[in-house]
């Protein structure tokens, strides 16, 4: 069971330059991967984070997932005007993956004082890489986790929704591969591995 990716994003906002919402900070654990795949992994991952963050039509409070390229993308968007995504492997329970993403937008706001989501200012909040990177690797095993009997508690009256990709989450008639093509999160070596994973099939070991 792996935790790869996570991000936090600015509710509501549009970066400049970007079809998606401002990062606030992010965090990735890809020493699963060779050396060479991860930052076209990382940059994927990124990708199709924002892409699903940019879904305006959920409520704060709503805890969606989606089945991405092999993996399950969960995303939470908290009362306190921040937007978390995380990457996990289908074998790394939902639950838990809710309770890391509610953790993690109230140490964010905590530890900013919320200043980043209130402020006009989109750049990324470079203060709280360590502590993201420390929540990231605390949740990697699920039942140390999975203490937070208090979430827990929470997302066990939540209905979750789960969609097979996030072209049917976000219910706009968008391709994700037009979506790719006209992105500024892939840099062109990450565009020609997405589409060659897809064109050989085997996205879900590379992704």
């Amino acid at each position: 069971m792996r935790l790869l990716y996570s991000c936090l994003f600015k509710t509501g906002a549009t970066a400049v330059g970007k079809e998606g919402p401002p990062i606030l900070s992010c965090a990735k654990e890809l020493s699963s991967f060779s050396y060479f795949q991860r930052s076209s992994i990382g940059e994927m991952f990124t990708f199709f984070s924002r892409t699903f963050a940019n879904n305006k039509n959920l409520a704060p409070g709503a805890r969606t997932s989606v089945k991405q390229q092999g993996y399950l993308c969960h995303m939470y968007v908290s009362p306190f005007g921040v937007t978390a995504v995380c990457f996990a492997d289908e074998e790394y329970p939902a639950r838990v993956a809710f309770g890391y993403l509610s953790k993690l937008t109230e140490v964010f706001v905590e530890a900013t004082g919320g200043q980043a989501v209130s402020s006009n200012n989109d750049e990324s909040v470079p203060s709280f890489q360590a502590q993201h990177t420390k929540l990231l690797v605390q949740f990697q095993d699920p039942n140390q986790a999975d203490q937070l009997t208090r979430i827990m508690h929470e997302l066990e009256q939540t209905k979750l929704v789960l969609h097979e990709t996030i072209e049917a989450a976000l219910e706009r008639g968008q391709k994700i591969d037009d979506l790719i093509v006209k992105s500024n999160d892939l840099s062109g070596s990450s565009k020609m591995f997405y589409k060659t994973a897809r064109k050989q099939n085997q996205c879900c070991s590379y992704m």
